[in-house]
């Protein structure tokens, strides 16, 4: 088999003595698009600013193309969080500056600043952007970089539905043409854009598996009324019910018949989960049931 293009083992981190990561294991392979999914505050951006090879873990192993990160240039494209671009150079000029320092930068930005619809804005000072255009200049200049491995931490976050779709969309051109991809993300809408999805929490990695897999592991979802939310809570796991859009939805207990719990509820039925109710179960729930 063929060496995955990130490999990271075992991997921990801590800061002044408190554990941030501990024991996390994670793979990427060319041509596939790897989405971690966690709750703020478990350690994504740590564990991915150590595979980047701008942070030094405490303990484990990671390799990037067979390397140690950081080691060939031009090899992978990194987006952390709010920390690419300079805030007194407008967005051009943050461009210009990207395509001087990294060999490996393309002219693709001219085509994303139109997708995704701040090329009237370039000469704008950053500072003066808002999270949602600060996004997206920052995903310009992440993603006109070729690379053979992608790791890019929350790159939809402040972005509106439509631009999230536009950024899948890239995802998946970037994944279609052998590129290795990874996703930090706490939106559940962005398991869309992946063929596996691997859960983090403070106990590490919690669940991996292609959306097939990972939903197939779910037990089943009730759904009711926000009045009839305490008759539900009975016979879901922890007694937890998740709201959202005037329901409520609960994770059924395993020793719990779905059926008999709604049946008796007007507007009440059981139903395939979603991404958040994956959220939910693999982040919240699952070391409860």
């Amino acid at each position: 088999m063929s060496r995955p293009a990130l490999h990271a083992e075992d991997v921990s981190k801590s800061f002044g003595g408190t554990s941030v990561l501990d024991g996390v294991d994670l793979s990427v392979d060319a041509g596939e698009t790897v989405v971690l999914l966690g709750p703020n505050g478990t350690g994504k951006s740590v564990l991915v600013s150590c595979l980047a090879g701008g942070t030094t873990p405490s303990s484990g192993n990671i390799e990037v193309l067979g390397d140690k990160p950081a080691s060939r240039p031009g090899t992978t494209s990194f987006l952390l969080q709010d920390a690419l671009c300079l805030d007194k150079l407008t967005g051009r000029e943050n461009i210009s500056f990207y395509s001087r320092l990294n060999p490996s930068f393309t002219d693709k930005w001219q085509e994303l600043v139109d997708l995704f619809e701040i090329a009237d804005q370039l000469d704008q000072p950053v500072e003066h952007y808002s999270g949602g255009m600060r996004r997206k200049i920052e995903l310009a200049i992440a993603l006109s970089i070729d690379a053979q491995l992608y790791i890019l931490d929350e790159p939809t976050a402040a972005l509106d539905l439509t631009m999230v779709r536009e950024v899948h969309h890239q995802l998946s051109e970037l994944r279609d043409a052998g590129k290795a991809v990874l996703v930090t993300t706490h939106l559940p809408m962005d398991a869309d854009a992946a063929d596996r999805v691997v859960f983090i929490t403070g106990d590490g990695v919690v669940a991996s598996g292609t959306p097939d897999s990972i939903k197939a592991e779910v037990p089943p979802v009730v759904e009711a009324s926000l009045k009839n939310a305490p008759t539900i809570t009975e016979g879901v796991i922890g007694g937890e019910v998740f709201r959202g859009d005037g329901v409520v939805r609960g994770i059924v207990r395993p020793d719990t018949d779905p059926n008999s719990l709604v049946s008796h509820l007007p507007e009440a039925r059981v139903t395939e989960p979603t991404y958040s109710d994956l959220f939910n179960y693999y982040v919240h729930l699952k070391k409860v049931n």
